[in-house]
């Protein structure tokens, strides 16, 4: 309510982890110093190309969903102008005071001291990219982030940084920045395959068998046919389809 009052913009985060688990805290959380005017989201599905000599055409055999993609353009600006971003330490928050000085920051004059010394953006954009892509030496590996703003969530990591300097000091500094980052999309294995369908007929599966279970009813969970039950016990050189104990894995083959 009083955010709204106040005319308080969420600000996107950036929240730093060392591991794919994402179960403790980050250790850092970046609050970008403007949120950026848009962003593009990319789908990409891998082929393993198949083409034989003289042909005119290939085959495309699928080999994979690629993790999504999305680019950003973010801000850095050291004039004076514009409040600056943010890093907190942990799960950081925002206070109420540091959202309220950017309003006030916001809606002041622009007005810049022309005398003033100007602070270059470099060591913005330097921290900033050591916390996106920086080499941990205790994982050997760049960091894991996880993009929050508004209902956009993105576990991901970065995949390049591009900065652009726009905005120079009369020595040469630079005083503003933007910098195009493409992040890509990540999950643990466990994720991956709850997210598949592990009961495709179309690959070779091994269950234990567990108390009360049937072949005839494992088959239909299968291969949502429980006509193939027969071909299993074969399969698994079965005495009897009902000659299954408790603890035995069972082999079901994939349908040709």
């Amino acid at each position: 309510m009083i955010q709204a009052a106040l005319g308080i913009i969420d600000k996107m985060r950036i929240e730093i982890y060392d591991d794919s688990k994402y179960q403790k805290d980050p250790k850092k959380t970046i609050f970008v110093q403007l949120n950026p005017e848009k962003y593009t989201l990319k789908h990409n599905v891998a082929f393993c190309e198949g083409q034989p000599m003289g042909a005119s055409s290939s085959e495309l055999s699928f080999n994979r969903i690629e993790g999504e993609e999305v680019t950003f353009d973010f801000i850095f600006d050291s004039s004076g102008v514009v409040p600056p971003g943010k890093i907190k330490d942990g799960k950081g928050e925002l206070s109420l005071l540091d959202k309220a000085s950017d309003v006030v920051g916001a809606l002041s004059p622009a007005i810049v001291n022309p005398f003033a010394k100007k602070k270059s953006v470099d060591e913005e954009v330097e921290e900033f990219r050591k916390l996106l892509m920086g080499y941990i030496g205790k994982t050997h590996q760049t960091a894991y982030l996880r993009i929050l703003w508004g209902g956009y969530k993105l576990q991901c990591r970065l995949k390049s940084m591009e900065v652009e300097y726009t905005l120079f000091h009369r020595d040469g500094r630079p005083i503003r920045a933007k910098a195009k980052c493409v992040f890509k999309g990540t999950g643990t294995y466990e994720v991956m395959v709850a997210e598949q369908n592990k009961n495709s007929p179309d690959l070779t599966h091994v269950r234990t068998v567990t108390m009360n279970d049937k072949l005839p009813l494992m088959a239909e969970n299968i291969y949502e046919n429980p006509s193939y039950y027969i071909d299993v016990a074969q399969n698994n050189k079965l005495l009897s389809f009902r000659n299954i104990k408790t603890g035995q894995n069972i082999s079901f083959p994939p349908i040709k």
